[in-house]
């Protein structure tokens, strides 16, 4: 499995959040995918799936759509190229009726990773890796699509401690410390609380 590797020089516990950035709507918010805490003096290693995943999460209720209360079937997918479909489907007893998530083949866009609602009502898309959304989810209304490109970079930054995974990075934070950073890579993380920090690739 690839990994990358965070060697901390510093004389301190720090906080590394490790995310990626949207590359088609890049105004979408950042999200901590993983936060390592590497000892001083010590290193950590931080593994990497090549398996994504993709379902959506929604509501039934209409007075209240934004709390999803159900909850499509995962489907894990290892290609940098794959679409998505979320249809309706019902019970064979016709009384129960919900949506579920199927690949489609057919249509494909190079290097895009698209997910289409063609469920009656709109949806939370997530898009995970390692069982941890790598992107805020996204409503898709009923028709829409969600695009992504996953062949970007991942990137580090240090942040504070009450930062958490899953959490919304504060940009005037990570932009301190943002650096790129390869599969395969060591990134080293030199400084102090007091001097501010850098990160080494």
């Amino acid at each position: 499995m690839p990994q990358i590797t965070l060697v901390n020089q510093t004389q301190e516990t720090v906080r590394i959040a490790v995310y990626k950035k949207a590359v088609i709507r890049p105004t979408l918010a950042t999200i901590a995918w993983q936060i390592v805490n590497p000892s001083p003096g010590g290193q950590c290693v931080v593994q990497v799936p090549a398996d994504y995943s993709v379902f959506a999460n929604y509501s039934m209720d209409p007075n209240n759509p934004s709390a999803p209360a159900y909850t499509t079937n995962s489907i894990p997918f290892a290609e940098l190229t794959a679409r998505f479909d979320i249809n309706n489907v019902t019970a064979q007893d016709s009384l129960a009726f919900g949506a579920e998530i199927a690949q489609s083949f057919d249509n494909l866009v190079m290097n895009e990773v698209r997910v289409t609602n063609n469920f009656g009502m709109g949806v939370w898309g997530h898009i995970q890796l390692d069982n941890v959304d790598v992107y805020p989810p996204q409503v898709i209304w009923p028709g829409g699509v969600l695009m992504e490109d996953l062949r970007s970079f991942l990137y580090l930054a240090v942040v504070s401690e009450f930062t958490y995974r899953g959490q919304d990075l504060v940009q005037e934070e990570i932009s301190l410390t943002e650096t790129p950073i390869l599969l395969g890579g060591t990134a080293t993380i030199t400084g102090s609380m007091w001097k501010g920090y850098s990160i080494q690739v």
